[in-house]
């Protein structure tokens, strides 16, 4: 019997701080998703303040981490508070 597992990519990193740490979680699971592999972005703590796409600054990171945030919405993974 094959068993199916989730790969859940967890951050409670603030997105107005650390942008980074919510770039990663969204690149694994997009990364995972399209490759066939159940996966979940989960935002606990002050990562959820990153439902508001004001909260990430006009730099490039900034700009990329909007774009994953709203692609994720219709993306391969599931996204959880």
């Amino acid at each position: 019997m094959t068993q199916r597992r989730k790969l859940v990519f967890f951050t409670t990193a603030d997105p107005r701080t650390d942008p980074g740490a919510l770039f990663r979680a969204y690149h694994f699971a997009t990364v995972a998703g399209s490759a066939g592999l159940e996966a979940e972005v989960r935002l606990a703590g002050a990562a959820v303040s990153a439902t508001d796409p004001t909260v990430f600054d006009d730099s490039e990171l900034g700009s990329d981490v909007r774009q994953r945030v709203a692609a994720g919405a219709d993306g391969p993974f599931e996204v959880s508070f």
